[in-house]
């Protein structure tokens, strides 16, 4: 599979209905929006496009023209996006929530899309494009409620090597493999935001946020053997390496995580002793262990006693069970993380 360029252009349709053509050219990018010439007798206008993962990356040159979505209309499903435009030539105004930015060769816009504007363009412009899905902004932990159009240059530091990032890979589109359409689409999103939100607060909110979902999905699907980081990758539409980045700062692999909190639930469910009316191999399948003897391994490396033991115990005394009071136990009030080398799932 290619990423190939699709080309849309106005070259072969009769001169007065090229607005109503661009108009959905640009509808098939980013929504419906409303095109006249703003005074010219048509419009002249080319876009060349590539879909990298849920991205569209777009180079566009159009002729003088006013583009706008009216306060009046109502979005009718479609996913909404943010766009990000790299001017490379010509001016264009642009016009939302009361403030007028102009725009000129070597800036960088980001609005939403969706919500009312107007870009009037009184001459020929150039620009390059990327259009994000709002889900993804969502997902990363960037505040889309109190967002606002802004603008920076992108003709030095991030916004530049944002920039440069964007027309690579948009002229690597047709070569680029499946295998890593999703990282290039992660990096260059990460890479096109930057100039807008501070680094500290993009990666904080972002990690934040995934890294609660991440631990949301676990919970949610302990119980399944089959839980693993490709199921997670799939199910928050994430590559195993962006997720395994956003879980850096936890003190474990996800996997590692996985299972500590199987061990924990087993844990909670032995401190019932006979009452539950379980036996070890029910209660540990019942938490997503496969084996029993994997379970009694990875149970007595965190805890200092067999499964067994914690049973019989809880049972003849009444009480949680405490694993710092356990005599031969070694670190076992700061509780370890499942080794790598003890877990199936660590090739993951």
């Amino acid at each position: 599979m290619t990423h190939s360029i699709v080309s849309l252009s106005t070259a072969k349709t009769a001169a007065p209905l090229r607005p109503a053509y661009w108009a959905q050219a640009l509808g098939t990018l980013c929504g419906r929006l409303h095109v006249d010439a703003f005074g010219a007798g048509t419009i002249d206008g080319h876009i060349d496009y590539a879909t990298i993962w849920r991205l569209r990356l777009c180079q566009i040159e159009v002729s003088q023209h006013r583009v706008a979505h009216p306060a009046t209309w109502t979005e009718l499903g479609g996913d909404r996006v943010i766009k990000v435009l790299f001017q490379t030539y010509g001016t264009s105004i642009f016009e939302q929530d009361g403030r007028r930015l102009v725009i000129t060769p070597g800036d960088c816009l980001v609005y939403d899309v969706a919500r009312p504007h107007l870009i009037t363009s009184p001459a020929l412009t150039r620009h390059h494009v990327v259009i994000i899905p709002r889900a993804l902004m969502e997902q990363r932990g960037v505040p889309l409620d109190q967002f606002h159009a802004q603008q920076v240059s992108a003709r030095e530091g991030a916004g530049r090597l944002a920039h440069n990032f964007v027309t690579s890979v948009f002229s690597e589109a047709p070569a680029l493999p499946p295998c890593c359409e999703q990282q290039v689409a992660e990096t260059l999103l990460e890479l096109v935001l930057l100039p807008f939100f501070s680094e500290a607060r993009f990666h904080q909110s972002g990690r934040s946020a995934l890294t609660f979902r991440i631990k949301a999905f676990i919970q949610e699907n302990l119980s399944d053997p089959e839980l693993s980081i490709e199921q997670l990758s799939a199910a928050l539409d994430r590559t195993k390496r962006y997720l395994h980045m956003s879980f850096a700062d936890e003190g474990t692999t996800i996997t590692g995580y996985i299972w500590q909190r199987r061990l924990e639930k087993c844990l909670e469910e032995l401190e019932f002793g006979p009452r539950s009316g379980k036996t070890l191999t029910d209660i540990a399948f019942s938490w997503g262990f496969s084996s029993s003897s994997h379970f009694t391994h990875l149970f007595k490396k965190r805890y200092g006693l067999p499964p067994s033991a914690v049973q019989r115990q809880a049972s003849h005394q009444s009480m949680r069970f405490d694993p710092a009071r356990v005599a031969g136990a070694s670190h076992v009030t700061g509780v370890s993380s499942v080794d790598p080398k003890d877990d199936p799932l660590s090739a993951a």
